[in-house]
Order: structure tokens, then C-alpha cells, then sequence
């Protein structure tokens, strides 16, 4: 088994989708998409450089699959003839040969990062009810990325998808009764699992719900980012979900 991890900092469907759009041509035989409530703001999705930096690309993908946003959207950085020049990317050439170097110190020692003690994830939380600009008792659903999932749903043609609400801390500390923790109020989350599940369910989408299945004591420094062991838990879950998928097939 081939496993390739996508995963690029910064939370946004739409990079999903140009991640995905991508990795499609390599014709791959399944594709896991975790998804959390923060990647679906539509204040969110160009704002990942990846997606900025990609203009073109995102282009593409708006006429093919009629996404709502305008092409000519400031936040989309087009290259001028000067920037595409050697002179102009002497920056992004720097940093590829000084990167390319330091692989032969991690492979010398067999460490890439070291992470110092980290400040553990908010479990003691303000009573604050907004999400990003909505306000109970609505999440409005029209204002939210559901139209990216679909177009990726459609991008993969005949490759299943298995679309995966992500794990996240549930607090029992201060205020827990209104957030489950920094990022979301329940109001909001609870709307959103329920919009997300309907939408599977009328789209045929593969959907695992697995919001709440790693203890709040397996999350780091923030109420998304796991343990080992809560990382492992997480996929001993996915990978039964791809067995069970597998030995469906003929």
C-alpha cells in the first residue's frame, strides 16, 4: 500500500480541492479527505498561501466547476513577467538549495524538527458564542464551503472519496457548557455536523463522523493537534473504515 499525506499547514477546503485536483492525475485508488468545521468559512479559503499563490490553478477549477468566487479576487497574487524571472524567484531559490541541504543533517541524525514544551490546548474557554462573523442561532449553510466539497466529489469522478469529520478536543473545563473548545461553539458545531450529515446522505457521499472519539487528555497545543496515541487511535478508526471498503469491492 502507497500512502501519500497531502496535508499542508493552513485550514481551507479550497486548498483541499487543488491539493486534490492535483494528486488526481497520479489516478490513485482512494482518497481520504479529514475535514473540520474551521475549513468551511468561506472568509477562510483564499487565504491559505498555497491557494493565493496558485491563482491560475484556482482559476481553472472556478470555470470547470462553477465555484462562487471572483477570479479577479485581490487576494490572488498574479506574477509579473519580472517576478517569473530568476532574479525575481531568488528568494524561493534560496530556500530550495537551503532546504535540499538540511536533508543531509536530518538524515544524519534522523531528526527533522525538535519540538519544546508546548503550552497545553485551551480547555478553560470564554463564553464568547460567535464562530468567525456568524451568531446564534443560525450557521448559515449558504455562507459555508459545501459547494468545494462537491466539486472534489466531482473531480474524482470514479475514485472514492472518504470524507472524514476530524477528531477535536471536547473541553469539561470553564464554559464547556456553551464551547467545545477555542475554535467552536456547540450552537455551531452541532449545526454543522448535522448540515455536513445531511449533505452526505442526499450527495451519496462516504461520510465518517469521528468528531469526538480521542479523550481530551490526547491533544497538544491546540484543540486539532493529537498525541501519538490520539493520532494512532484516529487511524486504526480510518483504517478499518478502508477495510471494510476494500473487502466490499470485488
Amino acid at each position: 500500500v502507497h500512502v501519500y499525506n497531502l496535508g499542508y499547514p493552513t485550514i481551507s477546503l479550497t486548498k483541499d480541492l487543488l491539493l486534490l485536483d492535483r494528486a488526481l492525475g497520479y489516478s490513485p485508488d482512494l482518497v481520504i479527505w479529514p475535514v473540520t468545521l474551521e475549513a468551511f468559512p468561506m472568509d477562510k479559503q483564499l487565504s491559505s498561501p498555497l491557494v493565493a499563490y496558485n491563482a491560475g490553478a484556482l482559476r481553472s477549477l472556478i470555470e470547470a466547476y462553477g465555484l462562487e468566487f471572483d477570479p479577479n479576487d485581490p487576494a490572488l497574487v498574479d506574477f509579473s513577467f519580472w517576478d517569473r524571472t530568476l532574479i525575481g524567484q531568488r528568494r524561493n531559490l534560496a530556500d530550495i538549495i537551503r532546504l535540499q541541504l538540511y536533508g543531509f543533517m536530518w538524515a544524519a541524525t534522523g531528526v527533522d524538527q525538535v519540538y519544546p514544551e508546548y503550552t497545553p490546548a485551551q480547555v478553560d474557554l470564554d463564553p464568547d458564542l460567535a464562530f468567525h462573523d456568524f451568531n446564534p442561532p443560525m450557521l448559515d449553510p449558504d455562507r459555508l464551503a459545501f459547494d468545494i466539497l462537491a466539486a472534489g466529489h466531482r473531480a474524482a469522478g470514479g475514485t472514492p472519496i472518504l470524507l472524514i469529520n476530524e477528531p477535536m478536543l471536547v473541553s469539561d473545563g470553564i464554559n464547556s457548557d456553551l464551547r467545545y473548545n477555542f475554535f467552536y461553539p456547540i450552537w455551531a458545531y452541532d449545526q454543522y455536523r448535522q448540515q455536513l450529515e445531511e449533505r452526505s446522505q442526499m450527495k451519496g457521499w462516504d461520510y465518517l463522523d469521528l468528531w469526538n472519539i480521542v479523550p481530551a487528555g490526547e491533544f497538544t497545543n491546540s484543540a486539532i493537534h493529537m498525541t501519538p496515541a490520539g493520532e494512532s487511535l484516529l487511524a486504526s478508526r480510518v483504517g478499518d473504515a478502508i477495510l471494510e471498503r476494500v473487502c466490499q469491492q470485488p
